[in-house]
């Protein structure tokens, strides 16, 4: 998957990405950020670990993309779930939309058009301190990035999270949506959601995805 289908990414787009395998989150995460490199936006990813991030760097490389030289010159940033999500060994809402807000400011102080992320949310299979506040930190992402020059991608393990965690903070919160290496708007996001309280029973998130794989 050297592409995304559908539409471009534009920026004040928050994006859910479902994915079924290691592989598949690679591909989707390494398509959408080259494709932010190659029209000068920064680039921030990140994952769960060490080893995850060495595996992006080289999709980056089939990709045609010289990831280290794009490191050098503070196109990619790339992080560690500890270094991001989890600093300090917990989810802070408030902490992690700072660090976004600051981390837009400094890509156009450094001559960037804006800023691209994306995290893989797995760090949530462990429930770490402050996990709770993800819901609303993703329905809160919405008006963020539609106030700044960015976008971002929050992907999301169909297989290792919970049904009702998807659907809440993956399909619920996000306006956009990837499924199968295909973009769309996303039919589920509910835009009057604050993120406070579940909102309807969690779908069946199989079924809801086979719709949404269907769609004309």
């Amino acid at each position: 998957m050297d592409r995304l289908e559908g539409l471009p990414f534009q920026q004040g787009q928050h994006i859910c990405a479902v994915y079924d395998t290691r592989d598949e989150q690679l591909a989707v995460a390494a398509a959408y950020l080259a494709d932010g490199l190659r029209i000068g936006e920064r680039c921030l990813y990140a994952t769960d670990s060490l080893p995850g991030l060495a595996d992006f760097r080289s999709r980056l490389r089939a990709l045609g993309v010289d990831a280290g030289n794009e490191e050098r010159r503070r196109a990619l940033v790339l992080l560690t779930s500890e270094q991001a999500h989890l600093r300090d060994g917990q989810f802070d809402c408030e902490r992690m939309l700072r660090m976004l807000n600051d981390a837009v400011e400094e890509a156009l102080n450094d001559g960037f058009v804006g800023l691209r992320t994306c995290g893989d949310m797995s760090w949530l299979i462990d429930k770490p301190p402050g996990s709770h506040q993800v819901v609303e930190y993703e329905a809160v992402l919405n008006q963020f990035f539609l106030n700044v020059r960015g976008l971002g991608m929050c992907q999301y393990d169909r297989r290792r999270l919970p049904a009702g965690l998807l659907d809440h903070a993956g399909l619920v919160a996000h306006s956009t949506i990837v499924v199968d290496g295909a973009h769309q708007e996303n039919p589920y996001y509910d835009v009057e959601s604050d993120g406070r309280a579940e909102r309807r029973h969690p779908a069946a998130i199989d079924e809801t995805l086979g719709k949404l794989r269907h769609q004309d």
